[in-house]
């Protein structure tokens, strides 16, 4: 998934990292490291990992793992940031090894993980912090 912000690489990967700044944006709990093995949790603790790799403005790699998933079960999340020019942010999303379905028997788990990045972070993103294109 590749999305465009109207903002500096910068404040974007510092909103990503910022746990009060999650909080604002997605009204639910956050708590977030910004040290590389630091661990972190959102969405009020319905997704949790560990920072795998961080560069200021540039990347974030982190292992993910959603509470409805069987045991055991993470998946690396890649964000990488451009700044093709002033201004204006390119993020590309890799989010691998989704599982097919949750510990429930879901069939949506991909699909719901996608709207979840599209709809519940990158659009309030842009909705609170102005940084629609």
């Amino acid at each position: 998934m590749t999305e465009r912000f109207n903002c500096r690489a910068k404040d974007l990967f510092e909103i990503l990292m910022d746990e009060n700044r999650w909080k604002g944006f997605t009204q639910s709990n956050a708590r977030i490291s910004k040290e590389v093995g630091g661990e972190f949790s959102i969405f009020d603790g319905s997704v949790t990992g560990t920072n795998l790799e961080l560069q200021e403005g540039k990347l974030i790699v982190q292992r993910w793992r959603f509470g409805s998933w069987n045991d055991g079960v993470q998946s690396p999340v890649r964000l990488e940031f451009e700044e093709p020019e002033s201004g204006v942010t390119v993020v590309k999303l890799t989010h691998t090894d989704v599982p097919e379905e949750d510990r429930y028997g879901n069939a949506t788990v991909v699909e719901n993980t996608e709207r979840g990045w599209r709809d519940l972070i990158f659009q309030r993103i842009r909705a609170v912090f102005g940084f629609g294109i």
